[in-house]
């Protein structure tokens, strides 16, 4: 439930939700570490507080720019398989266009088919976190219908007996293309169901409840201004979160890779007259 809360709104109201709920969490603790623990007894630890929560912040530092750096790069990989994808698809159809009738009319129409569905149904099903490459449920049931697409062309470039070596040299190109393609739809379905395994988002919620507890420890004469601090670190290692959060599944939510690769594939078939 919390995953499709964090994917299925808006970023404002998502960052909200995050940064405010950080933030009163450090005041939470702040009252309580104000009720239960005598300023005075507080005053009289703050340089060793203080040393403390510089080596704790800097241990969990180190570790959310570890992950921000890890998710970044799967969200890059993630638009690079995409485009590669598109490419080849696109690829598919104009190698086709050298061979005769009717294989360069299936080729062209079953890519063509391939890249309304992929941008109509699969990157949907997509942004919804569904599955498309188990066996089983809609998102699997959704992705058949992509593989089909491919497998039609491969039957029919099965049953094609090239007549000259031309023929023969564009056959071997066109099947290469197809062989990459399988590849890259399979990368794709693989890499829109990667993310950070639910142990890790325990080690980072857990370090940031750590984090944001020590500098409740600091004994200071103004309660207002002790606040203000503790709002502040935990707005900040909030924000780090959601950034993380945002990049993690890179198929899914308001910050996620569009299908524009295989829309601007679509459209230079359409303009070269392959409708």
């Amino acid at each position: 439930m919390i995953p499709d809360y964090l994917y299925n709104h808006s970023n404002w109201l998502v960052g909200l939700t995050v940064v405010g709920s950080f933030t009163g969490f450090g005041l939470v603790m702040l009252l309580l570490a104000h009720a239960l623990l005598p300023k005075s007894w507080r005053h009289q630890h703050n340089e060793f507080v203080g040393f403390m929560v510089a080596v704790v912040s800097v241990v969990y530092a180190v570790l959310l720019a570890f992950l921000a750096i890890a998710v970044w790069e799967s969200f890059g990989k993630a638009g690079e398989i995409a485009a590669r994808e598109a490419s080849l698809a696109g690829d598919l159809a104009h190698d086709s266009m050298a061979m005769p009738e009717p294989l360069r009319g299936v080729v062209v129409a079953e890519v063509k088919g391939y890249l309304d569905w992929v941008i109509g149904e699969e990157w949907p099903a997509m942004g919804r976190g569904e599955a498309l490459s188990g066996e089983d449920g809609p998102g699997a049931a959704l992705a058949d219908v992509g593989w089909t697409r491919l497998f039609i062309i491969h039957q029919a470039l099965a049953g094609f007996k090239a007549a000259d070596s031309v023929q023969t040299a564009m056959f071997s190109e066109v099947l290469a293309r197809l062989n990459s393609l399988y590849d890259a739809r399979r990368d794709r379905l693989l890499q829109s169901e990667e993310h950070l395994q639910p142990v890790v988002w325990g080690v980072v919620l857990f370090g940031a409840a750590i984090t944001i507890a020590f500098t409740t420890l600091f004994g200071m004469d103004s309660l207002l201004m002790h606040g203000l601090m503790t709002a502040t670190v935990a707005a900040i290692i909030a924000l780090v979160v959601l950034l993380i959060v945002a990049f993690d599944y890179p198929y899914r939510g308001k910050v996620q890779i569009p299908p524009d690769a295989f829309m601007h594939v679509r459209q230079v078939l359409v303009r070269a007259g392959t409708r």
